[in-house]
């Protein structure tokens, strides 16, 4: 039995050393904290996900956590939106984010069981624009370019200056897979690569359709960073987690961003 649990040991070790580091450490991220003090401070980003609970130790500066939903709980019941967060202002050095000293203010606009509706967005982009969020990261995404409250309500957000970045989707590897907003022209749409910078195949990519009917689309994601086994926080503060996909590309985009100063 003791020759087995070391085994186990052994192989995890191992499995933690193949694995790679967080994003941040991946991209030189604290060689622009040290140098130009590019943190995030001053910089308010907007969550939009599925919540997070109250005081989550890998966040340093939760502005405001705020609930849009039928579900009568701020907190994050599926683990997405804390992992998201963490992503953009973890201060964990296992799963730093990108910009630890950032105001994050929360809006669920999911519910436990992945439950929402285009009246709860409208109301969160309307309380964005009111408290003066300066970047909005939406890890979302689905086919309804067409959902024309919906589209017109970003262009809105967008135009009010709030920086708006958004999953391409996990649709890949084919063409003609682009999710709403993040194939709108003042959206920036992001994509998914791995360690060694190549696409990702989940990564949905090809023309926009949202412009189809007044002109020839674009090529689309605008942007593309890392989206495969990123390292994010887990629900409830436990510890850090790896998840894959574009709505973890985004965050890496909007804390990116978010420490430049939007």
């Amino acid at each position: 039995q003791q020759q087995q649990q070391q085994q186990q040991q052994q192989q995890r070790h191992l499995h933690n050393y193949l694995l790679p580091p967080a994003a941040t450490q991946a991209m030189g991220a604290e060689q622009l904290w040290k140098i130009r003090n590019l943190s995030g401070h001053g910089v308010t980003i907007g969550v939009f996900d599925t919540g997070i609970m109250e005081n989550h130790p890998h966040i340093r500066r939760i502005r405001e956590r705020t609930n849009w939903t039928s579900q009568q709980s701020l907190s994050d019941g599926l683990g997405h939106g804390s992992h998201v967060a963490g992503v953009m202002a973890s201060q964990n050095p296992e799963c730093s984010g990108f910009a630890p000293d950032a105001d994050l203010v929360t809006f669920k606009v999911f519910t436990d069981d992945q439950v929402s509706f285009t009246s709860w967005f409208l109301d969160a982009f309307n309380y964005a624009m009111s408290i003066g969020v300066n970047v909005i990261n939406l890890s979302i995404g689905g086919p309804d370019f067409l959902d024309r409250p919906f589209t017109d309500k970003i262009q809105e957000v967008t135009s009010s200056g709030i920086v708006l970045v958004s999953a391409i989707g996990n649709d890949g590897p084919g063409y003609g897979t682009l999710n709403n907003p993040a194939d709108q022209m003042d959206v920036l749409g992001v994509g998914g690569v791995d360690y060694s910078s190549k696409m990702a195949p989940f990564s949905s990519r090809g023309m926009t359709t949202h412009e189809l009917p007044y002109g020839y689309g674009r090529a689309k994601p605008d942007v593309v960073a890392l989206g495969k086994d990123v390292l994010g926080s887990q629900n409830g503060g436990g510890g850090c987690r790896r998840l894959s996909g574009t709505s973890v590309a985004s965050p890496v985009v909007a804390g990116g961003g978010g420490g430049f100063g939007g």
